[in-house]
């Protein structure tokens, strides 16, 4: 008889809700991070993202599924999503933008491919993506950290906001280290970012397979395509600050240590990073940072069905070939 199995493909004595608990407690830092720059407009963009992508999963599977589905997503996983999404936002982000971006990422993503757990791409992602091609002078509201940290109003304005992503070549290491520069909510700090994926792979939540990839890809592909001013002294501070910074150790880190989306095999989850990676760099500078950042991953979603029914079938074929072996 044929045994399906569904996400997450982590086999583990770990409980469901005991792995998401701890990757909310990974994104604890970044969470953080995003309330001490921007006040307590960023902690209420969080909490009405997670509200609004758990409230709209549960209603959306009572309508197209059996109400024991439900029960799913007391595994805070619709959680993740919702802070995944709101940390990759503007500070001056409205709440009808992010409605916007769960509505896609709950109805479409989710429901439309079967429910939690059998969703092909990220939902956060896809929906931080959606939002950026939509309505992308609704993202343009970058603040000055520790400024205003009391300001509500622009979580119901709907007009065109007004800002800009730093100018990271006028600003120190040491304060881009530490995420103090006009950006998105909580992805700027690559070291905060560093420690949360820490924290999971010392829990055995994640592989890091997939993050390795990522990583090598950048540290190799983006010196290669900036060959010519990589050597300067200028060159190589851009490298410094693009990696710490732009949010790519956060998709290293977060969206490709998804356990829904990413191939089951370690060899093809080094390839999918490996293959995201080149993606973004070559976007990169080209195109809106998040439609770099964002696009790459929701590729390689795609490619996962197919990457891991190519790993399954060279596992099949060499335990055919020891079998063979054996018999002679």
């Amino acid at each position: 008889m044929r045994q399906n199995n569904y996400a997450p493909f982590i086999h583990t004595e770990k409980t469901a809700p005991y792995m998401y608990v701890n990757v909310i407690v990974a994104l604890l830092p970044c969470i953080c991070l995003s309330v001490a720059n921007y006040g307590i407009r960023a902690l209420f963009l969080i909490l009405i993202s997670q509200l609004m992508f758990f409230t709209l999963d549960v209603i959306f599977s009572r309508m197209f599924f059996n109400t024991s589905k439900t029960s799913d997503y007391y595994d805070f996983s619709s959680l993740i999503s919702g802070i995944i999404f709101a940390l990759m936002l503007p500070p001056d982000t409205s709440i009808f933008v992010v409605l916007l971006g769960v509505l896609f990422g709950s109805l479409v993503v989710k429901q439309l491919f079967g429910g939690v757990g059998s969703n092909i791409v990220n939902p956060s992602i896809a929906a931080r993506l959606f939002v950026q091609l939509v309505v992308p002078d609704a993202l343009s509201g970058f603040s000055e950290p520790f400024e205003n940290a009391f300001k509500l109003s622009s979580l119901v304005d709907i007009s065109k906001t007004t800002g800009a992503f730093a100018d990271t070549s006028s600003i120190s290491l040491t304060e881009i280290a530490f995420g103090n520069f006009e950006g998105y909510l909580g992805i700027g700090c690559g070291f905060l970012v560093l420690f949360g994926f820490g924290f999971m792979l010392f829990k055995r939540l994640i592989r890091g397979y997939a993050f390795i990839g990522y990583m090598f890809a950048i540290l190799v592909f983006y010196p290669a395509l900036h060959i010519a001013d990589f050597f300067s002294l200028d060159g190589f501070r851009a490298f410094v600050v693009f990696v710490i910074s732009s949010g790519v150790l956060f998709i290293a880190a977060f969206a490709l240590g998804d356990f829904t989306t990413m191939p089951m095999n370690p060899l093809m989850r080094f390839f999918s990073g490996l293959i995201c990676a080149t993606f973004t760099v070559l976007m990169y500078g080209k195109v809106d940072l998040m439609i770099a950042l964002c696009a790459p991953v929701i590729i390689v979603n795609f490619m996962t069905p197919s990457l891991d029914y190519f790993a399954s079938t060279l596992s099949h074929k060499e335990i055919i070939t020891k079998e063979r072996g054996d018999s002679l």
